[in-house]
């Protein structure tokens, strides 16, 4: 595994590692993105349910050169920081001078200096995929028609990309169109089906963060309460009813037509399975820990089927199932077979 990664590979998944026993909820070479262009890469992202109330989010900037510049990172993960209007931020680089801890405490900026990377790189990678190696998988594949010449990588990335700043009912409806198309997949194309399910696992673990992040906003609401804010902000997006009902009003006036036509496609009785699901105590309670869970799933080098889960992760799974109108039957009998054993074919949908 150590040889097919380079240095600094080998040292983000080893951090990766690191972060994951410590509980937090950790994601791999994010891209920072501003309207289709790519500003930047988020080494690691650590997100954290810390309580009730309050959840964790902290990049992590990580060099492992003889040169690590480590003034200029401390500076630089700082401003991202502020930018992403994360909680923390974290400099691990391979210099050891007193100064960098110095320097890094004054600018609020926690540094994992040389000695601890040199212990750190006495550890051995656990019985995970790397991300590269995840990644070789997702780029084996296309979509040819719901996302036009799109490959999974693609999706993947994008879907990443939206933990740094989309945490909110805009990432988590768009994540939805991915999602369903991977459940579609698993059902009718065995030769993508076991890539296609370790997709899925990590789409749903994007979908858990960004629900519990939702959540923490309205914790202390009424079961119903919550049940109807969930269905709005899902059913609405980030501009809510209110914000909705203003744009319908423009709408109208410029078009002549009823607020009945625009009306109908906002009165989705699909999205009551997803809010009375997600307003449940119990559920607001485990978010966190499921989405931990599925991204374990993904990346576990031993391949896990839907139907080998355990009753909360189907239960979880069925959740979705029932919001896309797709058989659960169907989808947790789907056979797999041995990857290798079938031809290659073509990856086109």
């Amino acid at each position: 595994m150590e040889n097919k990664i380079s240095k600094g590979e080998l040292l983000e998944e080893l951090l990766r590692n690191y972060f994951l026993n410590l509980g937090y909820y950790v994601v791999r070479g994010v891209k920072f993105r501003y309207e289709d262009n790519d500003i930047t890469d988020v080494d690691l992202f650590l997100y954290d349910r810390s309580s009730t109330l309050s959840r964790e989010r902290i990049n992590v900037d990580i060099k492992n050169k003889k040169q690590p510049q480590a003034f200029e990172r401390i500076l630089w993960a700082n401003g991202l920081k502020k930018l992403l209007r994360f909680d923390k931020c974290i400099v691990a680089t391979t210099d050891s001078r007193p100064i960098i801890q110095k320097f890094g405490l004054i600018h609020d900026t926690i540094v994992l200096d040389g000695n601890f990377i040199s212990k750190l790189k006495n550890n051995t990678l656990t019985d995970r995929l790397t991300e590269d190696e995840f990644l070789l998988k997702l780029a084996k594949y296309k979509s040819y028609k719901k996302f036009p010449n799109k490959d999974w990588r693609f999706l993947y990335e994008n879907s990443k990309s939206k933990l740094l700043n989309e945490l909110d009912y805009s990432g988590f409806n768009s994540n939805l169109f991915t999602l369903q198309y991977l459940f579609e997949t698993i059902i009718t194309d065995v030769q993508k089906r076991e890539d296609a399910t370790r997709f899925a696992y990590a789409i749903i673990s994007h979908l858990l963060i960004m629900m519990d992040f939702i959540l923490k906003d309205i914790t202390f609401l009424e079961t119903n309460k919550k049940n109807e804010h969930l269905r709005d902000g899902l059913n609405y997006g980030n501009l809510g009813k209110d914000g909705v009902d203003e744009i319908i009003n423009i709408a109208v006036a410029l078009s002549g037509k009823s607020r009945n036509y625009y009306n109908d496609s906002f009165n989705s009785s699909q999205y009551l399975i997803l809010s009375e699901f997600f307003s449940k105590n119990e559920i607001l309670r485990g978010v966190f820990n499921w989405a931990k869970i599925f991204e374990q799933f993904a990346f576990k080098l031993e391949f896990t089927s839907p139907n080998m889960l355990d009753s909360v992760c189907k239960a979880i799974i069925s959740v979705f199932l029932d919001y896309f109108s797709i058989d659960r039957t169907v989808f947790f009998t789907a056979p797999y077979e041995i990857q290798g054993k079938l031809p290659l074919g073509d990856n086109r949908e």
